[in-house]
């Protein structure tokens, strides 16, 4: 198993419609591994949907066989995340498609958080040895060591993606706490405590997880130890919340 740091840094301001409060629009200070998944490319969608609804179970469990995954971005530290709040003006569309229901999430009016530019998030990509990765010249480029541009959020902005390899892998087995965000239905098993942050839909993301017995990586950047669960795919469990 390889293990890499990823760091994301926006160029451009992003926007999510992570929590909805009246006409106000907020974006959360975190980005989902899936949306980073389709980002890079290692996923992808259909050009036309005639239904707003995804299809995760098509174009993400292809990956598990390929053997890469991606843990979803936190900020780097408070600091490093910062916001902007702007009026949101549009008109209703102006096109039809036979079929196709009208477009959700994009608001005649009302008020949208965004993520600032230079707000700088981290994140960790898992390839196994042997891993078939998928045709994603962004992907590709990271992994060997460039830093590569990739458009996000419902209004696609600008962020800059760098990996850097991990200096020691190590697997264990026994208890551990883990930090950084996890996906809770990605996991091979639930931790005995840890907190869920809000609204972090299509599925919740956790921290501050603890397992006990379990097997992981303990993995070196710089000196710093990080601890990973193993066995973390893409839509591990149902969800219902059992494992597959």
């Amino acid at each position: 198993m390889r293990v890499y740091r990823g760091t994301l840094k926006l160029l451009d301001y992003v926007f999510f419609a992570t929590i909805e409060r009246g006409k106000v629009y907020e974006t959360g200070a975190f980005i989902h591994n899936y949306a980073l998944a389709y980002a890079l490319g290692i996923a992808r969608s259909d050009y036309a949907h005639l239904k707003q609804k995804p299809d995760y179970e098509k174009e993400l469990a292809p990956l598990n066989a390929q053997g890469i995954y991606l843990t979803p971005a936190a900020p780097e530290s408070p600091e490093k995340v910062a916001y902007r709040l702007v009026q949101w003006n549009t008109i209703q569309e102006g096109y039809a498609f036979a079929g196709k229901e009208r477009s959700i999430g994009y608001p005649d009016w009302g008020f949208a958080r965004l993520l600032r530019p230079e707000s700088t998030f981290t994140f960790y990509v898992l390839v196994a040895e042997r891993a078939g990765l998928p045709k994603a010249p962004a992907l590709k480029d990271a992994l060997e060591g460039h830093s590569v541009r990739i458009r996000l959020g419902k209004f696609p902005g600008k962020a800059l993606i760098t990996l850097k390899s991990a200096e020691e892998i190590r697997e264990r087995e026994g208890d551990f706490t883990v930090t950084s965000l996890l996906n809770w239905r990605d996991l091979p098993a639930d931790p005995v405590v840890c907190d869920v942050l809000a609204a972090s839909l299509p599925t919740r993301l956790v921290y501050n997880a603890r397992f006990t017995s379990a097997r992981y990586y303990e993995v070196r950047f710089d000196g710093e130890r990080i601890r990973l669960p193993r066995g973390m795919r893409f839509l591990a469990r149902p969800l219902g919340g059992k494992k597959r």
